[in-house]
């Protein structure tokens, strides 16, 4: 009887041993909540208001109070919300006159606020201490909601003016076709703007709309939008490096020739673009980056079959890569491409959008100890070592992926920031020596116009020899 009593007591507890085990993997297989995929809300920085406590002094009570109010904004905003500014003057000239009584009335507190255009709001009195002794000054202690800006993250980013680019002549020479040089150097700068944003380690201050944007503030400055909104006033932000431009040469020449035992030209297209650039620290006036850039469009061999060229799409063509160049140059320069992430030989490398092209293999160097110059003490950079390649196989506008190949070195003791990319690695070009000119910036690389019109010319004589005259354009840049 004891063994039956134990072995139905066994059953029972394997029972509900079995039932609770499988309660616990029904709760775990209990799916997870879904997880949220849409957008965040674009951050344009917020405005609000922040409770503040502070204390003045002055000879009288009017003055010091007056203090407390510059105190307060000061807690708040330190020097965002001048308070020199119109808005904040207001607000402390009420206090002119004002009796130590009439301080703490509520009218008062009222007519701060309204001076101030908002930038004091819930004002108090809450202690109005009289000196001392003779010559003494008060000590007067408020509580008031200031308006405070946050300013949106990319304002942490280095803030670029983009300046108009110049140029000598006033039209470029397009297979024949005149085109207007302010178009050219307008759509150039538009584009390097639009990139530089793109590439994400600039923040790009727009100076054409001040005049609207002036406008918008204005409703702030006469009281038509919310008193919080005067947390907007003063915000503007300045350049701290202005990027500039110059086109030295661009063009696209048709060149023919008459046959003289035809009716028929010799016609053949070459060209192509010069530009410098500047890169300025505004503060210092100092110049950050300074380089000329040049390349070359495909040319068009000599031929008596009427070829025609499309002008439109050659001249956007060259002024793609004008930007590409540019932009490639400046982040070169200020914010080195290299590796964030390695799972093997697939790498994640740090820029996007124009920095690196889809399918173009790079150099890559590790970086080792810092050189600095034993006269001035000056950084001169880091011993560099070759160590693999690179191929692009994806391109987003912050982030490129690609796969390394070529390793030379054991890249596991390596840190990730200390693998960086370089210069574009080109197959062999049958070409002379004196065609090709490096233009000075990471990853480019571009023959001379003026050689291509050589070979232009070379292959012209050679197909129609002697018996071939110019009669139209010579060719010249």
């Amino acid at each position: 009887m004891k063994l039956k009593t134990t072995g139905l007591a066994l059953l029972s507890a394997l029972a509900f041993s079995s039932c609770g085990k499988k309660e616990d993997v029904s709760e775990q297989a209990a799916p997870p909540p879904p997880v949220s995929v849409a957008a965040p809300v674009p951050d344009v920085g917020k405005v609000d208001t922040v409770a503040a406590k502070a204390d003045g002094y002055g000879l009288t009570p009017a003055t010091a109070t007056s203090d407390a109010m510059k105190s307060a904004i000061l807690q708040v905003n330190g020097a965002t919300i001048d308070s020199g500014s119109v808005q904040v003057r207001y607000g402390l000239d009420v206090t002119d006159g004002v009796d130590s009584v009439s301080l703490r009335a509520t009218e008062f507190a009222e007519r701060v606020a309204q001076k101030s255009g908002g930038a004091i709001t819930n004002f108090k009195i809450v202690n109005v201490q009289e000196p001392k002794e003779e010559g003494g000054q008060y000590r007067v202690t408020i509580e008031a909601n200031i308006a405070h800006f946050t300013a949106p993250a990319d304002s942490k980013k280095i803030k670029v003016v983009v300046a108009p680019v110049k140029f000598d002549v006033s039209g470029f020479d397009i297979g024949g076709q005149k085109v207007a040089s302010t178009k050219v150097a307008e759509d150039i700068r538009e584009q390097v703007a639009a990139a530089l944003t793109n590439s994400g380690r600039f923040s790009l201050l727009d100076r054409e709309l001040d005049p609207v944007i002036e406008q918008e503030l204005g409703m702030i400055k006469t009281g038509e939008a919310p008193r919080a909104e005067t947390g907007k006033l003063g915000q503007a932000g300045t350049a701290d490096v202005i990027w500039s431009g110059h086109i030295d040469m661009l063009a696209y020449n048709r060149h023919s020739r008459q046959l003289r035992s035809s009716t028929r030209e010799l016609v053949s297209y070459s060209g192509g673009w010069g530009i410098s650039q500047k890169l300025v620290n505004v503060a210092t006036r100092q110049v950050m980056t300074s380089d000329t850039l040049q390349g070359m469009a495909p040319d068009i061999a000599p031929t008596t079959m009427g070829s025609g060229i499309n002008a439109g799409q050659i001249l956007q063509d060259m002024e793609n890569d004008i930007v590409n160049e540019i932009v490639t140059s400046i982040l070169a320069h200020t914010f080195p491409i290299t590796v964030v992430s390695r799972d093997g030989d697939n790498v994640v490398l740090s820029q996007g959008g124009q920095a690196v092209k889809l399918g173009t293999r790079y150099a890559m160097v590790t970086m080792g100890k810092e050189i600095k110059d034993p006269q001035t003490g000056e950084s001169l950079g880091r011993v560099e070592a070759p160590c693999c390649e690179v191929v692009v196989d994806k391109v987003t506008p912050k982030l490129s992926y690609g796969h390394l190949e070529n390793v030379k070195v054991a890249l596991e003791n390596v840190p990730l920031e200390g693998i960086q990319l370089r210069a574009q690695v080109k197959a062999m070009a049958k070409a002379e020596p004196e065609e090709i000119k490096g233009s000075g910036a990471v990853g480019t690389e571009s023959i001379r116009p003026v050689a291509a019109i050589k070979r232009v010319r070379k292959a012209a004589a050679s197909e129609s020899s002697s018996s071939i005259q110019e009669t139209k354009n010579d060719g010249k840049w």
